[in-house]
């Protein structure tokens, strides 16, 4: 099992290398959807790709280069958590 981790890790970490950020930034943002997690996406920043999370709830939507609640993620994993929807569920959220 730890082996896999290992590979998962080292994976993800050789498509972060292999998201072609521009050199510079421009005037458009430029951003790629994550490889595996429908919740993640990279946004460029001087060259760098940097690894970012959509809010709870939401997916990323390389559409519209935002994240929306409104996306269909295919077969990749949706493992943000959803908004809570009681008042018990916003507590429980904001203690842990």
């Amino acid at each position: 099992m730890q082996k896999l981790i290992i590979i998962f890790v080292f994976a993800i970490f050789a498509y972060a290398l292999a998201v072609d950020c521009p050199a510079e930034d421009g005037e458009i943002p430029v951003y790629y959807p994550h490889e595996t997690e429908c919740g993640k996406f990279y946004e460029c920043h001087n060259g760098e790709a940097a690894l970012l999370d959509c809010a709870p709830g939401s997916y990323w939507d390389s559409r519209q280069n935002t994240c929306s609640s409104e996306v269909n993620c295919g077969d990749l994993l949706t493992s943000t958590a959803p908004p809570p929807t009681t008042e018990s569920d916003r507590r429980t959220t904001d203690s842990e």
